[in-house]
């Protein structure tokens, strides 16, 4: 998954909250939508710092919840906010 902007990565974050809710772990949800509302309230690095901590806990966190792809897409994402640091 290649994310083109930080709009792109607010909007995963928002789909993340939703998948997260879905398959019953509300506690890692809440972790991407604050992360996901910090979009709109602090500077850009500060987003892209957040984001990087809330997709590492919900990685480390998730339980295997995820299919292969959606793992294999959250690990792509923190490795692009990780090369962006």
């Amino acid at each position: 998954m290649n994310l083109s902007s930080n709009r792109a990565l607010y909007e995963y974050l928002v789909s993340l909250e939703s998948v997260l809710s879905t398959r019953g772990r509300p506690d890692l949800s809440r972790v991407a939508a604050a992360a996901a509302r910090a979009a709109n309230t602090i500077p850009a690095t500060d987003f892209l710092g957040e984001s990087r901590i809330a997709l590492k806990r919900v990685l480390a966190e998730e339980g295997g919840i995820f299919s292969q792809v959606e793992s294999a897409d959250l690990q792509d994402v923190l490795r692009q906010l990780d090369e962006g640091f």
